[in-house]
């Protein structure tokens, strides 16, 4: 009789079992590598988020404040009465006009105390006299 034997055996050769484990390993090192990757992403992202809602409270605080000073300010302008009631203006405006007349039949319109004392500065010096140029 003749015996037929494989030739081909069922055990896998030493450097198929090699390129395996290696493969194996490499694998198993873009997963780590892929996971670490993953992991600095979602702090990132938990950074990027943190940082966003900081900005949205400094946001409302600041359009809080707008609303408030707008409120302010918006009453105070429409608010009719002055720091100067109008019956005063014109009372000034009036005694103005009465003794304008005068001071201008004496050839200066602005009201002049020849006897006035000269003004004198911070380090003593005489600089003159306080004359009222408004009108």
């Amino acid at each position: 009789m003749v015996a037929i034997t494989a030739t081909n055996s069922a055990t896998p050769s030493l450097q198929s079992m090699v390129g395996r484990t290696l493969l194996e390993k490499a694998l198993l090192r873009a997963a780590d590598q892929a996971e670490a990757n993953a992991k600095s992403l979602r702090a990132q992202a938990d950074r990027a988020e943190q940082e966003a809602q900081s900005s949205q409270g400094r946001a409302r605080q600041i359009s809080a404040r707008n609303r408030q000073d707008e409120a302010t300010y918006s009453i105070a302008a429409k608010r009719s009465d002055s720091e100067v009631p109008l019956e005063v203006q014109k009372l000034i405006e009036q005694m103005y006009s009465a003794t304008s007349d005068q001071r201008a039949q004496s050839g200066n319109a602005l009201k002049a105390n020849v006897n006035a004392a000269p003004v004198v500065n911070v380090q003593g010096q005489a600089t003159g006299r306080i004359v009222n140029i408004s009108a």
